[in-house]
């Protein structure tokens, strides 16, 4: 199985080079962590498990409202009418345009929420690249061996 994985993933980086893609694919092994990566991102179940969400502060600042809500800030005499023509006439009319904008709004909610998974991930492997960075910046130098001179 990891054979046919293996055959698969170089016939993919194939395409994506001649379409393209960075050179940077051109390595089996980078291209394989890359894969993996975004496969473990594209897997996140639950925007839950996503740090960023929270980061970003309250949701209803930056997250889509999709359901529909009828106002009115007139008068409750006008209001009643204008409510009363939004929802039994231009709604039914529109209903098709607005099923359409949600399906395409929850596509856009998925590949976000991949984004922010990825994200994540490059985040924190960057912060454990940099905590060894620090770790080797502050070790002692390795004793000179005196066998050598």
């Amino acid at each position: 199985m990891s054979d046919l994985r293996r055959r698969v993933r170089d016939r993919l980086r194939g395409e994506l080079r001649q379409q393209g893609a960075s050179s940077a694919f051109d390595d089996p092994e980078l291209f394989a962590e890359v894969d993996a990566l975004l496969r473990r991102s594209a897997e996140v179940g639950d925007a839950d498990a996503l740090l960023l969400p929270e980061v970003m502060g309250d949701p209803a600042t930056w997250r889509l409202q999709t359901a529909m809500h009828y106002e009115s800030h007139r008068g409750a005499r006008q209001a009643s009418l204008i409510l009363f023509i939004k929802r039994r006439i231009l709604m039914p009319l529109l209903r098709w345009l607005f099923e359409y904008s949600r399906d395409n709004f929850e596509r856009q909610r998925r590949v976000n929420q991949v984004l922010f998974a990825c994200v994540q991930e490059l985040a924190a492997e960057t912060a454990r690249l940099r905590q060894q960075l620090q770790q080797q910046a502050t070790a002692p130098p390795p004793a000179a061996d005196p066998s050598r001179h």
